[in-house]
């Protein structure tokens, strides 16, 4: 198929998902928790587009406050950025923790930051833990 031709049917398969795109951005909450040494929980408000991912959010809050939330993430060849430390804090597999990504109030993320796509006015919480 000519280069052209294909464009076009791209752009007509994506049309209809832009047509039912909100022209608004909706807010996302960010709470970080640390259950193993029960530091202070840290919270962000931000804004992210339509159907943006968790990333998005998390580069957009640390941008505004980049001292207060930093993070490091780590590309997985089949999986996608993969969460390895928040403040300087990260996951050992020695020591059996991780950082868990949980729909408030207590429901567990079934995809990565990079795959994940918040609803408007939705809580994520990143709790440090130990499996």
């Amino acid at each position: 198929m000519a280069p052209t031709v294909t464009l076009l049917l791209s752009a007509l398969l994506l049309l209809p998902v832009l047509l039912a795109q909100p022209d608004t951005d909706y807010q996302v909450t960010l709470v970080v928790q640390n259950a193993i040494n029960r530091s202070p929980t840290l919270r962000f408000k931000t804004t992210i587009p339509y159907r943006a991912v968790l990333l998005g959010a998390m580069r957009k809050i640390n941008k505004a406050n980049p001292k207060k939330f930093r993070f490091k993430t780590k590309e997985d060849p089949n999986y996608g950025p993969f969460l390895v430390s928040v403040n300087g804090v990260a996951g050992s597999n020695t020591d059996h923790t991780y950082w868990e990504l949980l729909k408030a109030p207590n429901t567990p993320l079934d995809v990565g930051v990079g795959c994940y796509i918040p609803n408007p006015n939705e809580t994520v919480i990143f709790n440090f833990t130990t499996y």
